[in-house]
């Protein structure tokens, strides 16, 4: 039964249309009056060529003959369909079922979405920052079909479900998708907004038009259904980003490094999963590339701080001169959990893996070692020293609930020093400590002991191979003051 209720909840879906892709994935298009390409024809133009006569359709040399000094670029296809991809991940975020609609769409079914964000606009008004961040303008529209969605974003007709019926019959039908020849038949038989093709018999309408254009208006009024094939995220990251121009300034190399931190944390939402290791690759114009790894010593999946890290380890690399591109590859990831909230942390203060982290960068791994506990009762053996991290999977067990042990001194000597033990006033003890028969075995007596300078003092008498108590020789273990 409730199997049923779920499958008869109305779908709601979300569209993302990016109205200036095409421009976007080529990074250098803003300012001057601009074109995007595509077999000698402007496909798209900024707005500063659409202020100055250029207009889709035109050919190559009558945009240059509008504006004596256009700029125009290639359409990259490849690079839209990548980048169309990489969107697609930021979507992962708020919906686990995210479906591509090229050339320059998205689709998110959100019914399910909104019981974690409360409302459909929170949800929306999320998603639109996400995707600016990528450095993408964007419009979103919601409908209760997919094609209903993508035509009022791609007309940006954006506007709450209940009134999305009213706004398709409103939207121009060159925001259908159809293809141009079918849509310059149309409009030249009148038909200009998608309200009057609705308005027609399916029957009529199929026997007068081809079968294509009847199933799109089906599937548009929700009358035929829309399946769709939803993406699932890759199973490794790996990304790029080539430069326009050859860099010399590390700081410089940040602008790209920030967009792929935030590209490698979309991906780690989606596969739920936390950064322990990355490895950037900065590749010189002459071949020549050079290879930063930085370590955490929990997962983490903030791209402010894989990109805080990275900083701190990049001052110190020597980079070849000429960088021309930057890649990031996510070298090893963990299953995440957030860490616990500390009550009583200082506000604006580093936690104590993040201070671990940017010690670790900036003076090497091998500097910063964690004490812990070992399941030994010789003191020489009962601690050692590993690789930090919070939770402790890695390296020795921390033992965090063990009872307390008998007192210790912080002062433990490399190696016990024989000692006459008339120099010595005996304050504490015995505490007998026998073990290590398998191999370096202990039979001693500890005592605490004061020293005739005032030092406090932990002593042991060996009793290995003695007759009796009281015999063998004594040893300084250790200091307490």
């Amino acid at each position: 039964m409730a199997q049923a209720e779920r499958q008869a909840k109305p779908s709601l879906w979300l569209a993302a249309h990016f109205p200036m892709l095409g421009f976007e994935v080529q990074k250098d298009y803003q300012g001057a009056a601009s074109a995007l390409v595509e077999g000698h024809r402007a496909v798209q133009t900024n707005a500063p060529a659409r202020e100055a006569g250029v207009a889709a359709g035109m050919t190559l040399a009558t945009a240059r003959g509008v504006v004596a000094g256009l700029r125009h670029f290639a359409r990259d296809a490849r690079a839209e369909r990548d980048r169309l991809a990489r969107l697609a991940l930021v979507g992962y975020r708020f919906s686990p079922r995210v479906s591509l609609a090229p050339p320059a769409g998205l689709l998110l079914e959100v019914a399910a979405s909104l019981g974690l964000f409360g409302d459909l606009e929170t949800l929306a008004e999320a998603l639109a920052m996400r995707l600016r961040q990528h450095g993408h303008e964007t419009r979103l529209a919601a409908a209760e079909t997919p094609l209903a969605a993508l035509l009022l974003a791609r007309a940006g007709l954006a506007g709450l479900p209940g009134d999305a019926k009213a706004a398709v019959r409103r939207a121009p039908l060159a925001c259908a998708g159809l293809p141009a020849a079918q849509l310059e038949r149309l409009e030249n038989m009148g038909f200009h907004r998608v309200g009057p093709l609705l308005a027609l018999p399916p029957a009529e309408l199929a026997q007068r038009f081809d079968a294509p254009l009847a199933d799109y208006l089906a599937r548009l009024a929700g009358r035929r259904a829309d399946p769709r094939e939803f993406i699932e995220p890759p199973e490794r990251f790996r990304s790029a980003v080539h430069l326009l121009e050859s860099v010399d300034d590390k700081n410089a190399l940040l602008f790209p490094m920030r967009r792929l931190a935030a590209q490698l944390a979309d991906w780690l939402v989606a596969r739920r999963f936390g950064a322990e290791g990355l490895l950037w690759e900065f590749r010189a114009l002459r071949g020549a590339t050079a290879n930063l790894a930085v370590r955490f010593a929990d997962p983490v999946r903030n791209p402010a701080a894989f990109l805080a890290l990275s900083k701190l380890r990049l001052e110190r690399a020597a980079l070849p001169p000429e960088v021309m591109s930057v890649s990031l590859r996510a070298e090893l990831v963990a299953p995440f959990a957030p860490p616990a909230a500390d009550l009583f942390a200082a506000p604006g203060g580093a936690s104590r893996v993040e201070l671990v982290d940017q010690l670790t960068a900036r003076l090497g791994g091998a500097a910063i070692r964690l004490l812990t506990r070992r399941d030994d009762h010789r003191p020489e053996r009962a601690w050692d020293a590993t690789a930090p991290t919070r939770s402790g999977r890695r390296g020795a067990r921390q033992d965090a609930g063990a009872p307390p042990a008998a007192n210790r001194p912080l002062w433990l000597l490399d190696a016990p020093r024989p000692v006459a033990i008339g120099e010595f006033q005996l304050l504490a003890g015995p505490e007998r400590i026998q073990t290590g028969w398998w191999g370096g075995a202990a039979y001693r007596d500890y005592f605490v002991a004061a020293a005739r300078n005032g030092a406090q003092c932990w002593l042991f008498r060996d009793r290995r191979g003695a007759p009796g108590v009281g015999t063998g020789e004594w040893y300084l273990h250790g200091y307490f003051a």
